[in-house]
Formats: structure tokens, sequence, C-alpha cells
């Protein structure tokens, strides 16, 4: 840990078996997660003053976190893959790279709709949630349209895991090509073919949905994941320099400008809303990559603010918490109805069901996700590195 008041924080920190501990990037997964919180929790009555719907518009647009969390593992998924190519490995994949992302991705999801679906039921008579529950458990989403009724943040879990599939399938297919060359390949395949599809899309009329149905329309969200590759290979080759740090402040300064700027357009269009969404899209994935440039000097003043305990306790839990914290949001809303007005009864509610998502969030991340990263990260130890061996491609990096 980078200071002693964050010795508390090793129970509950996992040190990563494939690539460098950045504490930074814990902080960065708090802010993250802090955003999505925040659009989920605030909302506002549509006739109130222009001043207070921009306001929590502001709070609103923390739905571009979620674009943040991609960048971010677009980073830290990269990394070991680029660091075998760079040192010449005979296998592209890295050694327990499926089962590393199994274990951190599918027994909360698991757990989730266990303990979720039921109240869904219980609470809506309706017991089609049953059925979304089992697509979702043997994994239908990510080959085709599935209702967005059940919990609908899991859409993200959906592009993540395309994601892991693309991502070792294009380093196989170049395992021959230099690292450099491989770099700029890879991260413009990224880049280029997402965004293609997705403005082909949008001249049809077709975009990503969340209602009536969950569709991402793969693989036109890849390219939020572009920035994090690019920076995983541009550090694993050394071309990264300390002084680029200073372009995370940069990157504070454009994701702060996409968030009002969201409010505002919300309130005041000025072109279509994918169109404004599309610019204010590019304004976040730029923002996050710069973001990430932080770690070229993790003793950078912001980089050690990011480092602060409390913030990356937040980006620790953040997955579970992102998976429980919008159903409690709902379901009090449901059950007490709405505030009328009423500040106390307002600030009840969503301080309530805030708590409890953030409760249950954390205690399913340390007595049930963590032990099971724990028992993940001692299977994968066992696994037998393949040797490094000289490669004449590995030279040009």
């Amino acid at each position: 840990m980078d200071s002693p008041n964050a010795v508390w924080l090793d129970a509950w920190h996992v040190n990563p078996s494939a690539n460098k501990d950045y504490a930074l990037l814990d902080g960065l997964r708090g802010i993250a997660i802090l955003l999505v919180v925040a659009c989920h929790l605030l909302y506002v009555n549509p006739l109130s003053s222009p001043i207070l719907r921009f306001a929590v518009g502001i709070f609103s647009a923390g739905f571009w976190g979620v674009r943040v969390f991609f960048t971010l593992s677009g980073l830290l998924i990269s990394w070991p893959f680029w660091k075998r190519k760079v040192k010449g490995a005979t296998k592209a994949v890295p050694p327990g790279y499926g089962w590393r992302r199994f274990w951190k991705i599918y027994p909360p999801l698991v757990l989730s709709l266990l303990v979720l679906t039921p109240v869904y039921i219980i609470l809506s008579h309706d017991w089609s949630y049953l059925g979304f529950a089992i697509r979702w458990l043997f994994g239908a989403p990510l080959i085709m349209p599935v209702n967005g009724k059940l919990n609908p943040v899991m859409w993200s879990l959906v592009v993540e895991a395309q994601f892991y599939i693309v991502l070792p399938l294009l380093f196989v297919c170049l395992k021959r090509v230099p690292a450099r060359a491989c770099l700029w390949i890879i991260s413009l395949v990224f880049l280029i073919v997402p965004t293609g599809w997705r403005w082909f899309n949008l001249t049809r009329g077709v975009s990503f949905t969340l209602y009536p149905e969950i569709n991402v329309h793969f693989p036109s969200l890849l390219d939020y994941f572009y920035f994090g590759i690019l920076l995983g290979g541009l550090e694993s080759m050394g071309i990264l320099k300390k002084s680029w740090a200073k372009l995370g402040d940069y990157g504070f300064a454009l994701l702060a400008m996409a968030l009002l700027a969201t409010s505002w357009l919300s309130l005041h269009p000025i072109i279509a809303n994918t169109l404004q969404e599309e610019i204010l899209g590019w304004f976040v994935k730029i923002a996050s990559g710069f973001l990430l440039c932080y770690i070229a000097d993790p003793q950078h003043p912001r980089s050690r603010l990011l480092s602060q305990p409390w913030l990356r306790w937040c980006g620790i839990i953040s997955y579970e918490w992102y998976l429980f914290h919008q159903p409690a949001f709902l379901w009090a809303r449901s059950i007490f109805g709405p505030s009328g007005g009423n500040l106390v009864k307002y600030a009840m509610i969503q301080g309530g069901s805030l708590m409890v998502g953030l409760i249950v969030g954390a205690v399913v991340y340390r007595y049930f996700s963590l032990p099971i990263l724990k028992y993940g990260r001692a299977q994968n130890s066992r696994l037998t590195e393949p040797g490094l061996k000289k490669n004449p491609t590995a030279s040009n990096a």
C-alpha cells in the first residue's frame, strides 16, 4: 500500500496476478462507480426550475462512468498481453486468462440474479423475470438481445464479455506481427471497426438500447476500450514517459466539461440526440484516456489523490456495488412512493437506498467475491508459465 493509512485496505485488496498494481487505478474505478451511482440515485420533477434540473442533470450525466470503466478494462485486460508480446512469449494468451475473467465476473453475477430475481417477482407478480434470469445465467445476452427489465445495468457486462473474447483472438491472429506494428493494428481495429459500425447503424436509425430490450449491436461500443489498449501497449514498450502524467489533469477537465455539456444539452438540444451523444462520447473517451496517463507517474499529486484509501475502497467493491445499487433505488421509490416535494422524505428514500446498495455490495465483495478471487489467484499461480524465448519480432518493440 502507498501509505500507512491504507493498511486496513489490505483485507479488501487482492494483488493482481498478471498486472502491475497501481493504487491510482482503484481510485479511478472509485470515481467511475460514484458517477454511475449518482446517475441512478438522483431524480427531479420535470416541472422543476431549469436551474434545479441542470444541477441534477450533471449527476444524471454520471452514466458516462460506465465508459470510464471500459477504458480502464482496456488497459488492465490488455496489459498482460502486451507484456508477453514485448517479451516474445511463445503463446499469445496469458495462462489462466479465461479463468481470471470467470472468477471475477460470473460468481457475483449469479449471486445477484439469485438474490434479486425473487424480489422482482414478489414486487411485480411477474414470473417472466425467471426466464430473463435464466438467459443471463447461460450467457444468452452475448449473442441476442434480452429484455431490459431485470437489472438493466447488466448491459455493460455484455460489452465487457465481448471485449474479453475479441482481444485474445486478435493477439492470436497477430502472433507473428512485430510488437509495435501489432500495437497500432489492434488499437486501430478497436477504434475504427466499432466506430464505423455504429455510424453505419445510425444512418439506418439503429442505436444502442436498454428498453424494451438490451441490444448493444456488437461491436459498436468496443471503441471505448481503445485508449486503454493503446496506453497498455505504450507502457509495456517503455514509450510512455513520466511527463505524460500531466495529461491526466486535462482528463479531469474534459470529463467535467462532458458532464456539464450533457446536462445543458439535455435542456437545450442543438442537434439530434444521437449526434450529441456521439460527440460527448468522444469527449469522455479522450478524457478517460488522459486520466490513465497518471500511471506514467504514480507520485504525481493527482495520482496520489486518486490513491486515497476511501476512494480505492469504492473502486475495489465497485463491481458488486454496481450489480446491486440500481434495484435498491428503484424498489425504494416503488415501495415508499413519490416524495411529493417533501425534502426529508426524498432524502430518507434516496439516502436509505444508497446505504442499502453500498452495504450489500460491500458485504458481497468481502465475504463472497473476495474468497473466490483469492481461490482463483491461487489456482492461477499453479499454472506453469510458458518459457519466454527470444522472438525476432520482439526486437521491434
